[in-house]
């Protein structure tokens, strides 16, 4: 079966990086069925990148409902991308190597 791979950005308000960083690092994968890694990128000024690999795209819906209740802790961190994206900018799909 195919992998899948999920991941999202987000810029962190200014002075939020020290709380924005200790929430993130509070997740573990492990907590979510058919989840295999998690990377935390900091591409500076703010800005991360989240990714998380999948066995497959049904573990990734079964998680969405509880990831995002996990974002929402922490939501209030978060720099509007755009009125249309939010605070996030997510996007999934299958592993192709």
């Amino acid at each position: 079966m195919t992998k899948f791979a999920s991941s999202v950005r987000f810029k962190v308000k200014d002075g939020n990086r020290e709380a924005f960083t200790a929430a993130l690092l509070e997740f573990d994968i492990a907590d979510y069925p058919g989840s295999l890694s998690h990377q935390i990128i900091d591409m500076g000024d703010g800005s991360f990148q989240t990714t998380a690999i999948w066995e497959n795209e049904d573990a990734l819906v079964a998680a969405r409902p509880d990831l995002i209740t996990y974002l929402n802790k922490w939501r209030h961190l978060l720099v509007e991308i755009s009125p249309e994206l939010g605070v996030t900018d997510p996007v999934s799909g299958k592993i192709v190597e």
